[in-house]
């Protein structure tokens, strides 16, 4: 299929392309093309299905009205939300966002930020992989707008919107142990993010202080082994002497896969083992009971940071802002 350009709808009609460029880019303010040309241009730039070139356009003019959106895992429904959430709010404010998948792969998001420079999108919002600093920083020292969400780097000078991690684990760990539990697991991501420390550091400072801590308890899963480690997990859990008799799940990854094994293995849930996960799940709402959950803001999430990356879009802000979001604990408890 040909396509379609402003030359050729200039030759059907017998005009320049400047004139056709000024009434189909808006341009035409002072009235320098008639009504009735004007009228015609549109009409024939639609019978032709003419589509503009928006990439062309971008380097014209330095702006392309896009964001890049570049996150961890789209199959996992936490990120699936956040995506669409953050689409709608860009969009409401006139933006395209481009969403790249990393599978929490180092050298697919080296990939994803280089094909979407190459777009010329005009900042970044990331939910970066472990080790990818140096990516960053140079996003940072090229003066590429950029927020990342969900997860930060410490030790970096940049924008990010993040939740409560190490209070809300210290209140979900403690509410397994208000109901009873004195052997207590948690399993997390074996990687150095700082989430994931932060979520492993307030299970962990909420078990020490009640006097129940077993480093044997506290075990971590690979993220492309996850159901094969998760299973070996609980099988150890289930084989301790005393018995693991509750769980702390720090991602809604390795709930899911954690529920599955403890059902695999004849667990009754909620009575031979209490559990506690990170996000909902429409999951949880079709078990004989109830899961205590994280529920993380993910509307507010989604819209601090697309506000904020289009502030520095426009308004070239060179300010850092690290925003903390509070977290829920849901406890629904049906035998109440």
């Amino acid at each position: 299929m040909k396509k379609i350009s402003l030359k050729t709808i200039a030759n059907e009609l017998g005009v320049s392309s400047a004139t056709v460029s000024l009434v189909l880019n808006g341009k035409d303010k002072n009235g320098r093309v008639s009504k009735e040309l004007s009228k015609k241009i549109l009409e024939k730039a639609a019978e032709l299905n003419y589509i503009p070139n928006t990439l062309a356009k971008s380097l014209k003019v330095g702006k392309s009205n896009t964001i890049g959106l570049i996150i961890a895992d789209i199959s996992n429904i936490f990120f699936g939300t956040l995506a669409l959430y953050i689409q709608n709010f860009a969009q409401q404010k006139g933006y395209t966002v481009i969403i790249g998948n990393t599978n929490e792969n180092l050298n697919e998001m080296e990939l994803v930020i280089n094909f979407l420079s190459s777009r010329q999108v005009d900042g970044f919002i990331i939910t970066p992989t472990e080790k990818s600093q140096d990516l960053l920083n140079k996003l940072t020292l090229n003066n590429i707008p950029l927020v990342l969400v969900d997860r930060t780097f410490p030790e970096l000078n940049v924008n990010s919107v993040m939740i409560n991690n190490y209070e809300i684990s210290y209140k979900a760990t403690e509410q397994l142990i208000k109901k009873g539990c004195k052997n207590i697991g948690v399993i997390s991501y074996k990687q150095d993010h700082y989430h994931v420390n932060e979520r492993k550091r307030g299970a962990i400072e909420a078990l020490k202080n009640f006097g129940i801590f077993y480093p044997e308890n506290i075990k971590e899963v690979r993220y492309n082994h996850l159901s094969e480690d998760i299973s070996e997990a609980i099988d150890k859990m289930i084989n301790n002497n005393p018995k693991i008799d509750g769980i702390f799940f720090t991602t809604n990854s390795i709930s899911i896969n954690g529920v599955k094994s403890l059902i695999k293995n004849n667990i009754v849930i909620q009575k031979d083992i209490q559990i506690t996960c990170f996000d909902e799940n429409d999951a949880f709402y079709i078990l004989p009971y109830s899961i205590p959950f994280i529920k993380q803001p993910i509307k507010e999430i989604a819209r601090r940071a697309t506000d904020m990356l289009i502030e520095q879009i426009e308004d070239k802000k060179n300010e850092v802002n690290r925003i903390v979001l509070d977290s829920e604990l849901v406890v629904n408890d049906l035998n109440n």
